[in-house]
C-alpha cells in the first residue's frame, strides 16, 4: 500500500510517501513561503526521490484540521484536484492525531498542542498502550486554564507536541504543579509522515478511505471573520 501524505496545518509544509507503513521518502519546508507557493513543488520532491509519480499512489492523505484555516483549504483542495485525477481514495487525518504518532513513547500522555491564538490552544490527548495510540481528549480549542484541568484528569507526564508545546509549557511551569516535558525543537512540528501512517494504520484495520468529494475540513471553530460577524448581529 502506497501512500501520500501531505501536510499544510501551520507554517511548515510537507509531503511524505509510505509503503506498507515504510517512509520511502518525505520533503519538509519550513521557510515562511505560502503553501500555494511550495505545495505542488514539495508533492513533486517527494515522488521523485523515490522514484515514483502520482500514478502509483494508491491512497492519499491529508491533515485536515484544526490548524490554519488558508493552510488547510489548501492542503484538502491539492488532495482532492489529485484524487479526482487518479480515482484514488483519501483519508482525511486529525492534525493533531498525525502529530501524536510522531511521539511514540508509552510512558507519556502525548499532548499535541497547536497556539490557537485568542489565549486558546488546539490540543487533545492520546497515551500509547501496547503499542496503539489511544485517544484521551477529543481535537477541541481549549484555554490553557482548561487543558490543565483536562490533564489532571489523568495519571502520567505530559508530552507537549506542536507549534503551542513552548506556550503551554509556560503556562504550566507558571499555573500548575502538574509534571511536563516538550518533545525535542527538531521533531516539534507537524509532518507529513505522521499524515501518512495515521493514514496506514488505519487502512491495516480495513478502512479503504474515502471518495475526495466527501472530503471536509476540520476547522473546529468559526474564523475570526465569522466570529466578528456574529458579535456586530448579536
Amino acid at each position: 500500500m502506497l501512500i501520500l501524505g501531505i501536510e499544510t496545518s501551520a507554517v511548515s509544509v510537507g509531503a511524505a510517501l509510505l509503503s506498507d507503513g515504510k517512509v520511502l521518502s518525505e520533503t519538509y519546508l519550513n521557510v515562511g513561503l505560502t503553501h500555494s507557493e511550495t505545495l505542488m513543488e514539495v508533492v513533486s520532491a517527494c515522488l521523485h526521490n523515490a522514484d515514483k509519480t502520482v500514478a502509483d499512489v494508491d491512497a492519499f492523505a491529508v491533515s485536515r484540521g484544526p490548524g490554519s484555516f488558508t493552510g488547510i483549504r489548501i492542503g484538502v483542495s491539492a488532495v482532492k484536484g489529485l484524487c479526482f485525477g487518479t480515482g484514488k481514495p483519501v483519508y482525511g487525518v486529525s492534525t493533531l492525531e498525525a502529530m501524536a504518532y510522531g511521539a511514540a513513547l508509552e510512558d507519556y500522555l502525548v499532548c499535541p498542542v497547536m497556539d490557537a491564538r485568542c489565549m486558546q490552544v488546539y490540543s487533545a490527548l492520546f497515551r500509547y498502550q501496547n503499542g496503539e495510540l489511544v485517544r484521551l481528549l477529543e481535537d477541541k480549542p481549549r484555554k490553557l486554564e482548561e487543558l490543565a484541568a483536562d490533564l489532571s484528569r489523568f495519571s502520567g507526564k505530559a508530552l507537549f507536541i506542536g507549534d503551542g508545546a513552548k506556550l503551554a509549557a509556560k503556562y504550566f511551569a507558571e499555573k500548575t504543579d502538574l509534571r511536563f516535558e516538550i518533545f525535542p525543537e527538531i521533531f516539534q512540528y507537524q509532518r507529513a509522515c505522521g499524515v501518512a501512517f495515521a493514514a496506514n494504520i488505519r487502512y491495516n484495520k480495513g478502512d479503504k478511505g474515502e471518495d475526495a468529494k466527501d472530503l471536509t475540513p476540520s476547522y473546529l471553530r468559526l474564523s475570526q471573520a465569522e466570529r466578528e460577524k456574529q458579535r456586530r448581529e448579536s
